[in-house]
């Protein structure tokens, strides 16, 4: 703990052997001293802790987030805190340690606190990121305390106290406990509705947690339920509050998904003009135009979204909201436009931003192999890395093309992707007219449990063949 720059960080934790010591690695020279409020642990929680020089508080689990967040707030020393969870990383590169450094020391007094970029890893290997904006560094005052017993925030009780108290910062937290293990691990749907619910006994109508509860029948796709709070909430609440631009857009997609594209887009359109710099608003409302096939008004709302992608970290934004999402969507309505070659350029422009970028790639094969140019696959394989979903995701896009011919020129790259698709062989000699080797290499696979049906369903079809069909090859050979 040697910066020296008077931080004090503060946590609460239960059970977070496996997490924690990943936590306070990554701060052991950014914080002057770290206060931990355990609320129950039964695992080496504790002991990790001490062995960092932690002042450990142990307190009861009374169901209250803000309550425990304050104790540890109490208990701080230092002119400045910062608040982290066990399951979340504080980037530390010289960048973000010299603006740290710069930020405290140069603050006025009429900053008490700055915006965090909270980086929420998605999925099971973090392939998809949502970032929110977060206060989490702050002054120590007594007069600033978390406020919620579930999504507990500090901002308003700073706010309260100076309205532009808060600056944003190019400082950032990864968090992994949105990762499919995690949620499984801990069971969070299930803990938060339970702790949701139970601060509503006593608080019937208070706004933060009906929003809260309707994010948890968001997240787990039950979007009429949500529904049923979101739209109540957005028609009473200000853009003000913490929330409101996240309630726009949740209320906005939950109309999309249960088939109210009309009422979905009048969300969007009424509250554009206010988050003119969100752009996963603006996506979704060229989504919604997609669907109306409206092309040309989709890409207007594209193009918006490409000119705010620098203020993305503003708001709770999926990753790549503005460049390579924004672009991919952009190469689909060119597709639906027919217009290829712009189509083209939009994906390969989206996977130089994001090389991994699996819908991009998916778009990408599909158009090459419709159109009869695998030479843009190679070509931008060539400049970036193609992952193994791309490879996987090319199979099936060529054989729905019927570019078996493509497939097999290109076998050796393929060797690991078609072992993982058994089927694949066996119906792209079938595209090719080899019958006889298609039945071949299909036929053991008939009896597999996994692949039975497909397997069953190619060799009925191979039955089932108009007789006559010449060998692609030997017509190949015959014009050669």
């Amino acid at each position: 703990m040697n910066m020296g720059i008077g931080i004090s960080l503060c946590m609460i934790v239960k059970d977070e052997a496996l997490s924690l010591q990943r936590c306070l690695n990554a701060v052991r020279n950014v914080v002057d001293e770290i206060i931990i409020v355990d609320t129950g642990s039964v695992d080496n929680t504790i002991e990790i802790a001490r062995l960092h020089g932690a002042v450990v508080i142990r307190t009861e689990w009374n169901g209250d987030f803000s309550e425990a967040r304050n104790l540890s707030l109490a208990a701080a020393t230092k002119p400045w805190i910062l608040v982290l969870d066990a399951d979340e990383v504080w980037v530390q590169t010289p960048q973000m340690k010299e603006e740290l450094v710069q930020l405290l020391a140069a603050s006025r007094d009429d900053v008490w606190g700055y915006w965090l970029q909270v980086t929420s890893l998605l999925g099971v290997s973090g392939e998809e990121r949502v970032t929110d904006a977060v206060c989490r560094l702050f002054r120590n005052d007594p007069r600033i305390a978390f406020q919620g017993r579930i999504h507990e925030e500090i901002a308003s009780s700073i706010m309260a106290l100076a309205p532009q108290g808060v600056l944003h910062s190019g400082l950032e937290v990864i968090h992994y406990g949105y990762l499919e293990q995690a949620i499984t691990a801990k069971n969070k749907g299930a803990r938060n509705m339970q702790l949701i619910r139970s601060a509503l006994n006593q608080e019937v109508d208070q706004p933060e947690l009906l929003y809260a509860l309707a994010a948890e029948w968001f997240q787990q796709a039950k979007y009429d339920e949500a529904l049923r709070l979101l739209q109540p909430l957005l028609a009473k609440l200000m853009p003000e509050c913490g929330y409101h631009s996240d309630l726009v857009l949740k209320t906005a997609y939950a109309w999309r998904e249960i088939g109210s594209p009309e009422r979905a887009l009048a969300v969007v359109e009424a509250w554009a003009p206010v988050y003119e710099d969100f752009p996963d608003l603006l996506e979704l409302g060229a989504v919604l135009e997609l669907d109306q096939g409206r092309e040309d008004v989709a890409l207007d709302w594209l193009n918006q979204a490409k000119s705010t992608a620098s203020t993305a970290s503003r708001y709770t934004s999926v990753s790549g909201a503005g460049t390579y999402r924004s672009l991919t969507l952009e190469g689909m309505a060119y597709e639906r436009a027919g217009r290829w070659a712009e189509a083209e350029a939009a994906y390969i422009a989206a996977l130089g931003i994001q090389p991994g970028s699996l819908p991009a790639w998916q778009r990408l094969l599909l158009l090459a192999a419709a159109t009869g140019r695998p030479h843009s696959i190679a070509s931008v394989a060539a400049r970036v890395s193609l992952p193994p979903a791309a490879w996987q995701a090319l199979i099936p896009a060529a054989l729905a093309a019927h570019r078996s011919e493509w497939l097999l020129r290109h076998a050796a790259a393929l060797a690991a992707p078609l072992r993982a698709q058994p089927l694949a062989a066996g119906l792209t000699l079938a595209q090719l007219g080899e019958d006889a080797a298609a039945r071949a290499a299909l036929q053991p696979w008939a009896a597999h449990a996994q692949h039975r049906p497909e397997a069953a369903l190619a060799l009925w079809a191979l039955g089932h063949k108009q007789p006559g069909r010449r060998s692609a090859r030997a017509a190949a050979r015959q014009q050669a």
